[in-house]
């Protein structure tokens, strides 16, 4: 068997074996968790939302971006947010452009025949550009030295 022959033998199994685990990780987005955590989203925001299964990692993803909110306190932000009080969360803050928060909601489930997958809910929060009630401001500087290398190559 030529190496060529080899190569195209193992390159076809590596994709075989993909598609397997592609067709396992399907079976994470008719779990009930599924459904219940997408319905969380109150029905006129579902539009908005996107549901998909990762094809590297055996996790579900849905996420929504709100836009245009007067300010993190408002109503529709903090309603959804409620609903996913009890998973694991972080928030990350942007200071560029407008102000806007990323929430992240993780939480792992397992499937009838044993196979485990975690759920992340993404949401997107942006207030208004011009919103009275939130807006970016200077809190303060920091100094920083940069020390960077300079390489060049050089042959014999």
């Amino acid at each position: 068997m030529s190496t060529f022959t080899k190569q195209i033998a193992a390159a076809s199994l590596e994709v075989k074996t993909q598609a397997k685990r592609t067709l396992e990780r399907a079976k994470f987005l008719r779990h009930p968790a599924v459904k219940d955590a997408f319905n969380a989203i109150p029905p006129k925001m579902r539009k908005d939302a996107s549901v998909q299964c990762s094809s590297f990692s055996s996790s579900v993803n849905i996420s929504l971006a709100l836009y245009d909110l007067e300010s993190f306190k408002d109503a529709k932000l903090t309603r959804l947010l409620e609903k996913f009080i009890d998973w694991e969360t972080s928030v990350s803050e942007y200071t560029h452009g407008r102000p806007n928060k990323d929430f992240s909601f993780n939480k792992r489930f397992e499937t009838a025949d044993g196979l485990s997958f975690t759920l992340n809910v993404f949401v997107y929060a942006y207030v208004k550009e011009d919103s009275p009630l939130c807006r970016i401001v200077v809190a303060g500087f920091t100094e920083e030295v940069v020390r960077k290398e300079i390489k060049k190559i050089v042959c014999a």
